[in-house]
């Protein structure tokens, strides 16, 4: 089973028979959705890694044989139509991103090796210069740290008791020092090399999911989501409420109390928070909740907070 953060949750243990997984792709798509959609049962999970948008992997493994590519969608819809797994929807940044990408798929530049028998200086040394995009992983039997790096830089830190993705080496330094712990180090390409191609684009995953249901018993039949039913069923349940105050706590993380003022602000002269089910109208508030950003504190990390917005709208309302 993969070893993929847990923090910043959209959606978690949502049974996977309720949804249609190439429209729920899709969606993450085209709202530009940063992390990864991950399905898992008893002897099966699958991980799907989106950047900006793009959907750059899907792995899937059973009993210990991983595939990718067009099989792990098969393997994938099959286990949908057949089991009783859950989805789960994890937001990230569009470098952690990369660097679940290479936790999942990277290539192994060091792999298995014992900490006490490491130069651990000289090793980050080199990685440092190498300008390493991916992950160094400690772990034991019982423990495992993450430390993620964005051009040889350390740009995050999670360990597997962490609800989010924390600033401080502390809890990887403990766990790297416990007795017979090891290390693997995973790589990956650029962002900008990595998004130069959709699985979106290469697969027709509607194909697939039809193929999937022929080889059921019992066809299921394609679900069509009615976007009004959709936008009332979420309106009903308070959904709706928990994307606008999520979204106020994203900006409030980066501009403090006037970040939750200001998405209020830009909704309202949007049309309410109705808008953010039409896609052009929620792009335009955006647009505008990123200038007034800008004048409220220029020197904020906006980008990376629009990013995270973007992601939260993809991932709320894609399901």
């Amino acid at each position: 089973m993969s070893l993929l953060p847990k923090a910043n949750p959209l959606y978690e243990k949502i049974p996977a028979h309720k949804l249609v997984p190439p429209e729920v792709l899709n969606k993450l798509a085209k709202g530009g959705f940063s992390g990864y959609l991950s399905y898992g049962d008893a002897d099966f999970e699958a991980n799907c890694i989106f950047i900006k948008g793009v959907l750059i992997s899907i792995s899937a493994c059973e009993k210990g044989r991983e595939k990718t590519g067009v099989e792990a969608f098969s393997l994938l819809f099959d286990k949908v139509l057949s089991s009783n797994g859950e989805i789960n929807i994890y937001r990230m940044t569009a470098d952690l991103a990369v660097c679940a990408h290479a936790l999942i798929l990277g290539t192994k530049q060091l792999s298995s090796s014992e900490v006490r028998r490491t130069d651990i200086k000289e090793t980050l040394a080199q990685l440092r210069n190498q300008g390493l995009n991916g992950v160094i992983r400690f772990y034991t039997p019982d423990r495992s740290a993450i430390i993620f790096y964005k051009d040889g830089q350390p740009i995050g830190y999670y360990h597997d008791n962490a609800k989010t993705i924390e600033v401080s080496p502390e809890e990887s330094r403990k766990i790297a020092v416990l007795p017979g712990a090891l290390m693997e180090v995973r790589s990956t390409k650029p962002m900008e090399e990595l998004m130069r191609c959709s699985l979106l684009h290469l697969v027709n995953l509607d194909k697939l999911w039809e193929a999937a249901q022929a080889r059921q018993t019992i066809p299921r039949p394609k679900e069509v989501p009615d976007p009004q039913k959709i936008a009332t069923t979420l309106l009903d349940d308070g959904k709706l409420q928990g994307l606008v105050e999520d979204l106020m706590e994203i900006a409030a993380a980066y501009l403090s109390k006037e970040g939750r003022i200001t998405v209020e602000k830009c909704l309202q002269k949007a049309g309410g928070a109705r808008i953010l089910y039409d896609d052009e109208k929620a792009v335009t508030f955006i647009k505008q909740f990123e200038n007034e950003a800008r004048s409220i504190d220029g020197n904020a990390r906006i980008e990376e907070m629009i990013e995270l917005m973007r992601s939260e709208i993809a991932g709320r309302l894609a399901v």
